[in-house]
């Protein structure tokens, strides 16, 4: 595997984990089984695409081999 689609789906996947870690730390108390999951998902899962999407965008427009717009 090339180092960018290992870069693109460490960014991919971390977004996705992080904002799902964060909508759960925001639910004042936490409980697994009362928590919104399928709205926190939903954040998630979206946050994970955007970022999929700008790590493509850096393909084509910045370094080749970095997954970010960044020159």
């Amino acid at each position: 595997m090339s180092m960018y689609l290992r870069q693109l789906a460490l960014k991919t996947a971390g977004v996705g984990v992080v904002t799902l870690a964060a909508m759960a730390a925001a639910a004042r108390p936490f409980d697994v089984l009362t928590f919104n999951w399928s709205a926190a998902l939903t954040v998630s899962g979206s946050a994970a695409v955007l970022a999929l999407l700008e790590g493509l965008a850096g393909r084509f427009t910045g370094d080749k081999d970095q997954a970010s717009v960044t020159r």
